[in-house]
């Protein structure tokens, strides 16, 4: 798609939606036209390069609705030079969240690494309120979007996956493409756990993909 100038790519989010109902996941046809509508106005409004609908997070006060894409440059530096820089490790990914499909998309901030060691320390129950203090012990030292923030890059990175061979490094250029000699696997094959891989690198206990 191209707006003023700009292109990106955003998915058929109701052709997905047809997928996830097929799985037991349906949240309604006016939900899902809104977040359709949703998703391409943040696409438009962000300047991503692609955006994609995520999934939602619930809160004891209200939910949160969880987008993914990718976003060439971070607002400003980070002045911590532990945080892997935007577009590596665990700041590949840009999320946006919102806890109302007619509102603005909120930005969360890029993930640190302390975020990532103190959430698997704890238990959280989310309230949906992005400024709320964590209350936990072990002591969790941000609010609710960092650990918001950290806890999605766990999920993305653990669970994301895709038959082995669809993507490949590039050598020279350390860019991820598509796999040029990739055949996609039958559908027996894709049974065998064997046949698929981690679309991320696994997270370090230091709370990077990179030491």
């Amino acid at each position: 798609m191209l707006t003023k100038g700009k292109s990106f790519a955003i998915p058929n989010f109701t052709e997905e939606a047809e997928m996830l109902d097929w799985a037991g996941i349906n949240f309604g046809e006016d939900n899902t036209l809104r977040l359709s509508k949703s998703i391409k106005r943040l696409a438009i409004m962000s300047g991503a390069d692609s955006v994609r609908f995520a999934g939602k997070i619930f809160g004891t006060q209200s939910d949160y609705w969880v987008a993914m894409g990718k976003l060439a440059e971070p607002e400003e530096d980070s002045k911590d030079s532990s945080v892997e820089s935007r577009g590596k490790g665990v700041n590949e990914t840009v999320f946006w969240v919102t806890d109302n499909l007619l509102s603005d998309w909120i930005q969360l901030p890029d993930c640190r690494p302390n975020d990532i060691k103190q959430a698997r320390q704890i238990k959280h129950i989310f309230t949906g309120d992005l400024n709320a203090n964590v209350d936990t012990n072990p002591a969790f030292t941000g609010k609710e979007r960092h650990l918001l923030r950290a806890t999605l890059a766990r999920i993305f990175h653990a669970t994301q996956i895709v038959p082995k061979g669809l993507y490949a490094v590039d050598e020279e250029t350390n860019e991820v493409r598509y796999g040029e000699e990739f055949a996609f696997p039958k559908t027996e094959e894709l049974r065998d756990i064997k046949v698929w891989g981690n679309v991320h690198q696994i997270i370090l206990e230091a709370g990077r993909v990179t030491h």
